[in-house]
């Protein structure tokens, strides 16, 4: 009886992994989900800290692809030197998709909507 509860665990713990990672959309696909809240996933691969805003990009051309910001408001519930500390990270973002100067952005105000993921 007590193998087959923690085997009945393990499937359900499985189960609700998969299903959460599946509600993640490609950063490559944001910008089909604009005004929606949604899970973004990606790598940041280029950041920029301005001292007023955070930019976690998704994509070297920050112009035109998806980003993550933080601004300066909420550095403080962020670890230290989010330009670092999240550069090179796949992580998972979440928040309502909107669109800034054409591009599709998330706007991260608390560390719980930002989650690196292995």
């Amino acid at each position: 009886m007590k193998k087959y509860i923690v085997s009945l665990l393990l499937i359900l713990v499985l189960a609700a992994t998969i299903a959460y990672s599946q509600d993640a959309i490609p950063w490559q696909d944001a910008g089909s989900y604009i005004g929606q809240y949604k899970t973004v996933e990606g790598k940041i691969v280029a950041t920029h800290n301005s001292g007023k805003a955070c930019f976690l990009n998704f994509h070297p051309n920050y112009k035109i692809y998806f980003t993550a910001v933080i601004f300066a408001s909420d550095f403080s519930k962020f670890p230290v030197n989010p330009e670092t500390y999240y550069l090179n990270k796949k992580v998972r973002v979440k928040g309502t998709i909107k669109l800034y100067k054409g591009k599709p952005e998330i706007i991260l105000k608390d560390p719980s909507q930002i989650e690196v993921v292995l």
